[in-house]
């Protein structure tokens, strides 16, 4: 029992793992291996596709997601729910689902179509997203995935715990019954002794 819960809880944080891991790893456009640093002009596409709304503006996201910690989940899961499948609604569900209290399906489900995103991304964009946002977004989602599995082993556990409490109730039951009967024997067997 506890081998099996062991490997579940092993595939599920590989399957996380994995999460974090499947982003493709893009060439550097300089094919340097130096770090990137932002220039004074921040862009996250080099050309923006069609619609893509504040390419070149760094404040719009950040006020984005500010806005976004004052919300509460009810409020910004309105928002997604009106969002398309488009880059810019991708990113902006993508920075909804940021703060804490997100569920840890709409974390994971707007993770995903933000890697999409991101690989069109500038290089040096590509990283400032991994760096400030992404890193962390997967680590707390590894860890809501850790809890889980825990929680559940815990669950298992409790549960086991009190069958094994009943049975051992029962246990006792029985035993206090032999060392009655056999208490009753002996008084027996004394008595038919005298």
């Amino acid at each position: 029992m506890r081998l099996s819960c062991f490997f579940i809880a092993v595939f599920f944080l590989v399957g996380c793992e994995s999460l974090s891991s499947s982003k493709k790893q893009l060439p550097d456009a300089s094919g340097e291996g130096h770090s990137q640093t932002l220039s004074k002009r921040f862009c996250l596409y080099e050309t923006a596709p069609k619609g893509f709304k504040h390419n070149c503006n760094a404040r719009y996201w950040v006020n984005l997601w500010i806005r976004a910690s004052d919300q509460s989940w009810p409020q910004r899961k309105e928002i997604l729910t009106a969002l398309t499948d488009s880059e810019f609604d991708k990113l902006h569900a993508y920075i909804l689902t940021l703060p804490n209290d997100t569920p840890y399906q709409d974390k994971l489900r707007a993770q995903l179509a933000v890697n999409d995103v991101l690989e069109g991304f500038k290089p040096v964009s590509r990283k400032a997203i991994d760096v400030i946002a992404s890193e962390q977004n997967n680590l707390l989602m590894q860890f809501e995935s850790a809890l889980v599995v825990l929680e559940k082993e815990n669950t298992s556990r409790g549960e086991k715990l009190i069958e094994l409490q009943n049975e051992l109730d029962g246990l006792r039951k029985k035993l206090e019954e032999l060392l009655q009967i056999e208490a009753t024997l002996m008084d027996k067997n004394r008595s038919t002794q005298q």
